[in-house]
């Protein structure tokens, strides 16, 4: 089971924030605890967060076999809240990170209800680790 973060955390935590679609989904082997090892190429449309540029491919894992985690589908269009994990992407709190993208611009999921325009603001606000400065008091 996965907990749940709000869109600010969700944006400030991923590295790259990215609309596009899956072109490739394949198996690269099995875990020795069962899980399957899959292999997503996501072609990016869009850029809302990070140094990628439209066109650009993208390497994504996935497991397939466990509960709460991200499953793609070929040719489906996702919005994905990624994190770098060594030369590939892993999606941020699978599965509440990754959005598909309906055909009418809408997104469902776990971004059911949720607007683009809510997302740029998100990746805009002030990131919610932020503690100003405080000077105890001396008596």
């Amino acid at each position: 089971m996965i907990e749940t973060m709000n869109l600010d955390q969700l944006a400030h935590g991923a590295d790259l924030i990215v609309s596009g679609s899956i072109i490739a989904v394949r198996s690269t082997g099995k875990m020795p605890d069962g899980p399957e090892i899959m292999a997503n190429q996501f072609e990016v449309k869009d850029c809302l967060k990070g140094e990628i540029v439209g066109g650009d491919k993208l390497k994504i894992k996935t497991l397939r076999g466990i509960e709460d985690n991200v499953e793609f589908v070929e040719g489906k269009s996702y919005l994905l809240f990624l994190r770098s994990v060594e030369s590939h992407y892993e999606v941020f709190n699978s599965p509440q990170g990754s959005w598909p993208i309906e055909s009418d611009g809408s997104f469902s999921a776990m971004g059911h209800g949720k607007t683009i325009e809510q997302v740029k603001t998100a990746i805009e606000s002030r990131p919610l680790k932020f503690q100003p400065d405080f000077e105890p008091l001396s008596l």
